[in-house]
């Protein structure tokens, strides 16, 4: 007779720290995520979420502290390949094969048989309302699409706990939207979901909880205005409009190096490096195409904010 499954929280992050030669680019994260539960991770810089995506996908170690799965010591990465599905807003699938190709190559790399698997990613086509490109070549799919499905291929194997780093930059509003309501139905299937972002805005509506980093350290809730405010750093600006259409200026974003975030038909965040340089660049571009800017928010202001909604609920 096997030995039982440990069971448990799906994961575990305790006193969690991570340095990269003398530069500390995490310090002591500590949080649960609970049974069916949304669990946000959001920060004024990249680099620490970064570091804690690679740090829960295993493809780095912390410099301390410690990470389990499912109250496993000993979870590894063969378990981590049939149990966490992820995804990053960066990720593309083989540009030479068709949709069907890339889900079953994704399958097979989750241990899935593949009869299984077929089934699997028919089912999840079309519940993706993707069932017509199954057999399109990736290369031609559009921006929008290939966002969609990359996101998609997270659940083909039907993960208890799914990592999600920035999902829903670089992605059009009805897309964005689609994948909202999707994480949050999700939990009604039991599965335990972790959302990395830089903008908490986008993550109200969505999340359960939030956990905040300031520059790599982990806030307290009781006391973030004081910690929010006390730390130095020009962190990111985050650029409200409306009036303008984020499908008709895909290229040109991309090629400004800005992230993106469609929050309506015509309504965006366009979150970009708090430098004069790239805000003058970013803001003549908008008025060359009759943009309205609504507000500009630092990232520190964006955590504040985030952090008094989730402590008044």
């Amino acid at each position: 007779m096997g030995l039982a499954e440990p069971v448990g929280a799906p994961l575990k992050v305790s006193d969690v720290s991570f340095k990269k030669g003398e530069q500390m680019l995490l310090s002591k994260a500590s949080f649960v995520l609970d049974n069916a539960e949304i669990l946000g991770i959001v920060s004024n810089r990249t680099e620490p979420v970064e570091c804690l995506f690679k740090l829960l996908l295993l493809l780095e170690r912390p410099s301390s502290g410690s990470i389990v799965y499912f109250n496993n010591p000993r979870f590894s990465r063969r378990d981590f390949s049939r149990r966490v599905g992820f995804y990053s807003c960066t990720m593309n699938l083989v540009e030479d094969l068709t949709v069907m190709e890339n889900f079953l190559l994704a399958a097979s790399l989750h241990g899935m048989p593949r009869e299984k698997a077929v089934k699997r990613v028919e089912e999840l086509l079309s519940l993706f309302e993707a069932a017509n490109v199954s057999r399109v070549k990736w290369s031609r799919l559009s921006l929008s699409v290939r966002r969609k499905l990359c996101f998609a291929s997270a659940f083909i194997h039907d993960p208890a706990v799914v990592l999600l780093y920035d999902p829903f930059r670089g992605a059009t509003y009805d897309v964005a939207s689609f994948m909202r309501n999707f994480v949050k139905t999700s939990t009604d299937l039991g599965k335990s979901v972790v959302v990395f972002s830089t903008v908490p805005v986008l993550l109200d509506d969505v999340c359960d909880r939030v956990v905040i980093f300031h520059n790599g350290q982990q806030a307290v809730l009781d006391h973030t205005e004081s910690f929010v405010t006390g730390v130095s750093g020009p962190g990111m600006l985050s650029i409200h409009v409306s009036g303008f259409s984020v499908e008709s200026n895909i290229e040109m974003l991309e090629k400004m190096g800005v992230s993106w975030y469609a929050t309506g038909e015509k309504e965006a965040i366009i979150e970009l490096e708090n430098t004069p340089e790239k805000i003058q660049r970013v803001l003549e571009f908008l008025v060359k195409n009759n943009a309205t800017v609504n507000k500009i928010v630092s990232s520190r202001q964006h955590l504040l904010e985030s952090a008094n909604r989730f402590m008044e609920e």
